[in-house]
């Protein structure tokens, strides 16, 4: 069953991939057109694909999906008010890049360190202990994880404060292995580090596995309402629908229990 659900889901992600939806089209069309029927069908086609094109394009479909995805973690970026009970701030990786064979971190993971940075910072100058657990393998010859160390490490953070969780591939088992770390150290306030767009899911996934994070998002994306279509608004649009088909993954696995 869940094989047959990720193939479906697989499918779907498809449909979040700007090259396939216009090929889809170009086929439907030139099938149709093969075998000299359906005109109004190919025409209805091409009506949609091109309003699709707009929508995408001039941001207003981003504009929507932005608001649904991030507005309510926008109020909780902010760093005051934090509870004090064994403060573990979780940071899920952003990607590695590499460039001639060296590997950096992805853009976005550095917003990520400087948000769990000034959280931490904010108990230290408070003389309460704080721990940072980083979450991420990556697919390149150094985890994520590791390169996240680095960097906390030069600004400051001894090694003793950081967790490495440097198994996780994803996002689940982000949450699946990250969870497991935490509950072994007791009773714990958990933030959740991560990009505004992603937080959704992964809050979703962090209570799947009995956690109940406080999300502290480290940056937004969002789209420009424009006349002209362009790739700006398409690439956002694409990155924040992908997002969505995985919130309503896990929805439709956490109703069948098939998350854990």
């Amino acid at each position: 069953m869940k094989f047959l659900l990720d193939f479906l889901f697989r499918v779907l992600q498809l449909f979040t991939e700007p090259y396939f939806l216009v090929f889809l089209a170009v086929v439907i069309i030139a099938l149709l057109k093969r075998k000299n029927k359906c005109k109004n069908l190919r025409t209805g086609i091409f009506i949609s694909a091109v309003v699709m094109i707009i929508l995408i394009g001039n941001g207003f479909l981003g504009k929507l999906i932005s608001g649904y995805l991030q507005k309510s973690y926008i109020s909780s970026s902010g760093m005051k008010n934090t509870p004090a009970q064994n403060p573990i701030i979780v940071v899920l990786g952003g990607g590695v890049v590499d460039i001639d064979n060296i590997e950096k971190l992805h853009t976005m993971s550095y917003s990520r360190i400087v948000t769990a940075y000034q959280l931490y910072h904010e108990y230290r100058e408070n003389n309460q202990s704080c721990k940072i657990l980083i979450s991420g393998k990556g697919r390149g010859h150094t985890s994520e994880a590791e390169l996240f160390r680095e960097n906390f490490k030069k600004m400051g953070v001894p090694d003793s404060d950081m967790i490495k969780e440097d198994q996780s591939m994803n996002t689940y088992q982000n949450a699946k292995y990250s969870s497991q770390i935490v509950n072994q150290m007791g009773p714990s306030s958990v933030y959740l580090v991560t990009s505004g767009f992603h937080m959704k899911r992964s809050v979703a996934l962090f209570q799947t596995f009995g956690l109940k994070p406080i999300p502290k998002a480290s940056d937004f994306i969002d789209t420009e309402i424009t006349i002209f279509p362009n790739s700006y608004n398409a690439a956002f649009t694409f990155v924040m629908l992908k997002e969505v088909v995985g919130i309503w993954q896990v929805q439709l696995y956490n109703s069948l229990g098939m998350n854990k």
